[in-house]
């Protein structure tokens, strides 16, 4: 009996990796959106589909493990490298399929917007969703709204919100609440005297942008309603130029767990930049930072004799974080993407799964802060969390063949 229990103790301290674990992982898009119906494959051969809510299962894998997601009908994979927990939430970049979303279009009526008077437009929900923010100018009364959701749901309940504002302040909040349903054609909202609405306040937001070199640079303030989905948020100010200090006129008052979140970019003739993001509220000071992108060292541009066997190299850059890189193929067009924390890659055709199967290609590297590893960039995103500094930096874009002309 003895030598049983000391059996289970030894089996309860030696790690995972000698079992393996069961991965409940979720694929979702750029806009948050589930991807249903791809293929998922691990590193040791086990294959999955996703569900119709981006959900998979793939059993006793050994830690670490890798991840190969790949939609054929679009010529898109990507595969993440070094991961070793059990529920990763993984983001499918570049994937783009109208066939899993339902898109309706609101038509939405109000009272004349008066002189030196303008607003903005927006449907929300605390469902997942996507529509563009809208404008509306003085002396309109009609605009049109494009709202998309999820295909597996037939309908969606959400708000269409007006926010009313002049050149130095804001004004009113408006809001109806509606149900938009799949098929259904013509859809209606109008504002009148009787909807509800509420006054905004007025408050400022200093804000203190780096002062370096660029050829392209400013700001943005978004609103963010943290009961809502993260799509809600709206755009309140955004500004292009050399700008060192600015005050920002933003409500005092929104509903919803309203909070703000301020954007500094900053962009070469290369296009190589970065894009940072820091949450605060309103009648207060924010230091935008400036960061420094990833450095394309090898290949040079416009090698010509790339193999499977060519390394692809480059800077860290600023920050820690986790690396996504792109190689794309030209014809036949094809996207392949490496998220990973390594700085030396081999070309991927081999593990592409004949999505890079092309003469032409370009690459680029994408760095997100702050991460700490793979494993930290794919746990699930909890919107109400995303409190702390985070930031994107571009590196800039080269173009390589595998023969000569």
């Amino acid at each position: 009996m003895k030598y049983f229990w000391i059996i289970i103790f030894i089996c309860i301290l030696l790690p995972e990796s000698l079992f393996g674990i069961n991965v409940e992982g979720r694929v979702i898009d750029e806009k948050y959106f589930p991807v249903p119906f791809i293929t998922v494959s691990a590193s040791s051969g086990q294959t999955a589909k996703t569900d119709k809510n981006g959900n998979f299962l793939l059993k006793d894998l050994k830690t670490p493990y890798k991840l190969f997601l790949y939609d054929f009908s679009n010529s898109t994979g990507i595969v993440y490298n070094d991961l070793s927990i059990s529920k990763p939430e993984l983001i499918f970049f570049g994937y783009n399929s109208s066939k899993d979303i339902n898109t309706e279009i609101l038509k939405v009526e109000f009272p004349q917007m008066g002189p030196g008077k303008s607003a903005i437009l927006k449907f929300i929900s605390d469902k997942i969703f996507y529509c563009k923010d809208s404008y509306i100018s003085s002396g309109e009364k009609i605009k049109h709204l494009v709202v998309e959701w999820p295909s597996t749901a037939n309908s969606i309940t959400g708000r269409v919100i007006i926010i009313e504002k002049t050149q130095t302040k804001y004004l009113k909040y408006r809001e109806k609440t509606v149900s938009v349903i799949k098929d259904f054609y013509p859809q209606t909202v109008i504002f009148d005297s009787l909807t509800y609405s509420s006054e905004l306040g007025n408050s400022f937001l200093t804000l203190y942008l780096p002062s370096t070199e660029a050829d392209r640079k400013g700001f943005s303030v978004y609103g963010d309603f943290l009961s809502m989905h993260r799509n809600a948020e709206i755009l309140l100010d955004s500004t292009l130029g050399n700008i060192f200090t600015i005050k920002v006129p933003v409500p005092l008052n929104l509903p919803f767990g309203f909070r703000l979140k301020v954007s500094g970019f900053s962009y070469n003739k290369y296009n190589s930049g970065f894009v940072t993001y820091d949450y605060s509220y309103p009648n207060s000071i924010v230091n935008l930072t400036s960061e420094e992108p990833p450095v394309l060292l090898a290949p040079q541009d416009r090698y010509y004799w790339v193999n499977n066997s060519t390394i692809f190299s480059y800077e860290r850059g600023s920050g820690s974080g986790v690396f996504v890189v792109n190689f794309h193929c030209f014809d036949p067009a094809g996207d392949f993407y490496i998220v990973t924390q390594d700085i030396d890659i081999r070309f991927p055709m081999n593990i592409s799964n004949g999505i890079l199967s092309g003469v032409e290609y370009s690459w680029q590297v994408n760095k997100y802060l702050s991460f700490t590893s793979v494993n930290d960039f794919v746990r699930e995103r909890k919107f109400v969390n995303d409190i702390g500094y985070n930031a994107i930096l571009y590196s800039e874009m080269r173009t390589f063949r595998t023969k000569p002309y």
